[in-house]
């Protein structure tokens, strides 16, 4: 698993930015977060809808249209009036004295939260601050990178070596139970958990935590300081073997991937294993340069979504050119935390017959997100696209299922993958072996 006038963005936590298809906001989505009301009203003009109209308190008491129309039928005009009469009972009967402004930043809110989709909520100006460092690679904090598991637990899934949470003594696979003594296991929002974890450099958190593999809660205190996240790590396995994990696809992941490569291939690497486990997604614009480098001219994947309410379809394609030689062979490592973005890098070289794909099933998140600032900071975070692998698979809520489907013992659980000895790493010694054969 987070901004410029529009970002697309894969987001697990909550999450990540793409630079195509652009997308213009509707309006009245800017308006509601700022007009004052006292009244809501709806009128019906025949043959043209239903228009919402805000009523102002103002000395001019003058009444706004927002120019939202809907649609002149039965359920329609039901819906309003129901929305008519919650609004006035929690306007005059809730057990707080709501400001206008407080109320229309609830309907905001509802609005996104409340469309049925995990990747689509609203974000508070603090959430949205939190992505763009997340999705910057640098931040103060303690150097826990996290993820929402299948529970909708917010998970430790790596840890940044020498950092604050090393230091600490939390493991990979620790859940998050309080922070700070607020109760958090509920939580459900990673951009949400990250604002409590994070603060001032050379400041101390204390935290719960539930750790599995002792069935148990473990208590520690934390001090923040900058975290600079290194989303690239290779080394060579052998003389001509070579191995890159990418632990995000965060801003600037691109050209350290390639200058990896190239490393790599420069020490006599012949083929290279991409360890994706535990990568939660990112940047698509990334994961695009990315593939552009180890591919000829193919398809990255097809799109559709809407845009400015029209459908829309399109193909991301590499260029004829690529960076690697024709012959050069991947092994990429996946497992229930690989989503988005890791699934579109190792699905796409799968399906132009470049990688074979060994460990456990993926998350399968086949869908893209934009992130839409707004006026105040905050921003709204909207499902936007599905994608298609050249194949024409969607993975959305299926994943990605391994050609070697393994997973690693029980004894190296609570590791984190950048510290398996091989002797644990029974995945990574299964694309060695794929390689050399």
């Amino acid at each position: 698993m987070n901004n410029e006038p529009v970002n697309y963005q894969h987001q697990t936590a909550n999450g990540q930015q793409v630079s195509e298809p652009a997308v213009k906001p509707q309006i009245w989505k800017y308006v509601l977060t700022v007009l004052v009301t006292v009244l809501l009203t709806f009128t019906l003009t025949a043959g043209i809808g239903i228009f919402l109209f805000i009523g102002y308190s103002g000395s001019q008491g003058s009444l706004f249209n927002l120019g939202v129309t809907f649609s002149d039928d039965a359920d329609t005009k039901a819906a309003l009036a129901k929305l008519q009469t919650v609004y006035n009972q929690v306007d005059l009967n809730f057990y707080k004295d709501l400001t206008d402004a407080e109320m229309l930043e609830a309907m905001t809110r509802g609005l996104v939260d409340e469309l049925g989709n995990r990747y689509t909520m609203y974000l508070t100006a603090e959430q949205n601050q939190m992505i763009e460092e997340a999705m910057s690679g640098n931040y103060s904090g303690i150097g826990a990178i996290v993820a929402l598991n299948k529970d909708n637990l917010v998970e430790i899934t790596d840890i940044i070596a020498g950092g604050p949470a090393e230091e600490a003594g939390l493991l990979v696979g620790d859940i998050f139970i309080e922070v700070d003594g607020k109760e958090v296991s509920d939580i459900g929002d990673i951009s949400a958990l990250a604002a409590l974890v994070r603060g001032t450099e050379g400041s101390s958190v204390e935290l719960v935590l539930y750790r599995p593999t002792e069935q148990r809660n473990v208590k520690v205190t934390a001090v923040r300081r900058k975290i600079d996240n290194v989303n690239v790590a290779s080394k060579m396995l052998s003389d001509d073997l070579g191995y890159i994990q990418i632990r995000d696809f965060s801003s600037g992941v691109a050209a350290n991937f390639i200058a990896a490569v190239d490393d790599l291939r420069a020490q006599g690497a012949k083929n290279i294993v991409f360890d994706l486990r535990n990568n939660t997604g990112g940047l698509a614009d990334e994961v695009k340069k990315m593939l552009d480098y180890l591919l000829p001219q193919a398809t990255i994947a097809s799109i559709k979504g809407r845009d400015n309410g029209q459908p829309f379809e399109l193909t991301w394609s590499s260029a004829a050119s690529m960076g690697v030689p024709e012959n050069m062979r991947y092994a990429i490592l996946i497992n229930g935390m690989s989503a988005s973005a890791s699934e579109l890098f190792s699905g796409c070289l799968r399906d132009n017959g470049k990688a074979y794909l060994i460990g456990e099933q993926s998350f399968g998140k086949g869908s893209g997100t934009i992130t839409i600032p707004l006026s105040d900071g905050s921003a709204i975070n909207l499902t936007n696209f599905l994608y298609y692998l050249p194949n024409g698979e969607s993975i959305e809520e299926v994943g990605l299922t391994p050609d070697l489907e393994m997973s690693l013992p029980d004894a190296a659980a609570g590791i984190a993958i950048s510290r398996l000895p091989l002797d644990l790493d029974t995945q990574l010694k299964a694309a060695m072996d794929y390689l050399k054969g």
